[in-house]
């Protein structure tokens, strides 16, 4: 969340140069119109190239031309037409912060089960930190979420993920666009506390410069082991010899040049051989994704240490905020041990997906990186267990054995719900 918070800056920062620059600059309709036709070759020639439907292309450009969709309205437009595709690794990034990215709301949620709970805010409204968010712009969070994603950065692949877009920075020019604020400006935000009591806030959005000071929802009793966790690393493990067990959790799927994938299993190993432990997880449900390097570098440890890996318990746990390169951690993981049991709930990622990052292709007049996949998965774990396990669409994500969310109760008490099914699913099997 705070990574979120920092880019937003970042961009308004740049945008003070890019932004002084583009008001010298007359853009004409002709300018947008060639480069929506631009970003139309590019889906032409692209792995979406079967389902690509240039119609709503086409409209937009006769739009254009008819001087009725200027470069901001062009902008929206092609995101909301690129949300129909429903893959993750197709952006239309605006250069210009300053034109999307200006105000934000106060407030971040954390989403436990299919619950809002107010995580991060300003210290004016601090006191609600923990409060379930209920509705947003006089409508249900299912119904304004719905309005909202279609002008997200990047489109959501599955259900599953598209409930966790409140967990990013709430901005609030989306929020204008899909006619969630108020007539005078402001955003009303309805939250329920946990005794029950509801409130309606009317909200100002504010410029991400002046969102500097955050309140951070605490547990009121803390967990010593998911503290061991904080520092925003890639990879790192914890052991707990209570429950005698070894978490694994890959926050993002890169190699650490300072503690690489290979350190990283070595001291997993050496863990395990003290005699304390049954059971081994592997934690993605923060990963977004990563690189091939990493995947590489991972089905070499997972094959070095294949003997050593099953003589315990294994489980992986993947929830909504699950993507990319972490769906090949998957793959991985059952290629040699079919027998891991997964926790959590359906990955935000589809089992087939368009993957991988072309470099972009910057559109100047549009002052966007056109950002679209390079090429379709092939994760054939995943396809046969979807087939013959799960029995599920491979246009869904991966699909849990075992279901279960983070309860908001459960992290108050400074307990992990997902940690506790996986402990008890394991000690009711040996008994």
């Amino acid at each position: 969340m705070k990574k979120s918070v920092l880019l937003i800056i970042a961009l308004i920062l740049l945008s003070v140069f890019t932004s002084c620059k583009n008001q010298k600059e007359t853009v004409t309709p002709k300018d947008l119109y060639y480069d929506i036709e631009r970003i139309q070759i590019d889906m032409a020639y692209s792995p979406l190239k079967e389902v690509y439907d240039p119609e709503p292309f086409e409209q937009l450009k006769a739009d254009v031309m008819a001087g009725t969709a200027d470069r901001l309205e062009c902008v929206f437009r092609l995101q909301k037409i690129l949300c129909e595709y429903n893959c993750a690794h197709l952006n239309l990034v605006p250069n210009d912060g300053a034109a999307l990215f200006s105000k934000s709301l106060p407030f971040m949620f954390y989403c436990f089960g299919n619950d809002n709970h107010l995580y991060l805010t300003t210290p004016k409204y601090k006191k609600y930190l923990g409060w379930k968010l209920v509705k947003i712009g006089g409508v249900s969070v299912e119904e304004a979420r719905d309005k909202y994603v279609n002008y997200a950065l990047s489109p959501y692949e599955t259900a599953a993920g598209e409930k966790y877009e409140f967990e990013q920075s709430i901005n609030y020019i989306s929020l204008k666009e899909a006619g969630l604020v108020q007539k005078n400006g402001r955003v009303s935000l309805t939250l329920e506390a946990p005794d029950g009591t509801v409130k309606t806030l009317n909200c100002k959005a504010l410029s991400p410069l002046l969102l500097l000071k955050w309140e951070k929802l605490s547990p009121e009793k803390e967990n010593g082991l998911l503290k061991k966790f904080k520092g925003g690393k890639n990879y790192m493990f914890v052991s707990s010899a209570e429950k005698r067990t070894v978490y694994a959790r890959c926050n993002h799927c890169e190699v650490d040049e300072a503690y690489k994938v290979e350190e990283w299993f070595s001291d997993i190993a050496a863990e395990l051989k003290t005699g304390n432990f049954d059971t081994v997880v592997f934690d993605l449900r923060y990963n977004p994704g990563g690189d091939g390097r990493f995947e590489m570098a991972l089905g070499n440890e997972l094959w070095n240490y294949k003997s050593e890996l099953e003589k315990y318990n294994l489980a992986l746990v993947a929830t909504g905020r699950t993507y990319s390169c972490s769906l090949r951690f998957i793959n991985n993981v059952l290629m040699q041990f079919p027998q891991v049991v997964l926790f959590g709930e359906e990955t935000g990622q589809a089992i087939f997906n368009y993957t991988g990052y072309h470099k972009g292709n910057n559109l100047k007049k549009l002052n966007c990186q056109f950002i679209f996949p390079m090429q379709v998965d092939d994760q054939p774990e995943l396809h046969k267990r979807a087939m013959e396990v799960t029995h599920s669409d491979i246009h869904c994500g991966v699909l849990p054995d075992v279901e279960v969310y983070e309860k908001f109760e459960d992290f108050m008490q400074g307990e992990d719900t997902i940690y506790n099914a996986i402990y008890d699913y394991f000690g009711k099997k040996s008994e």
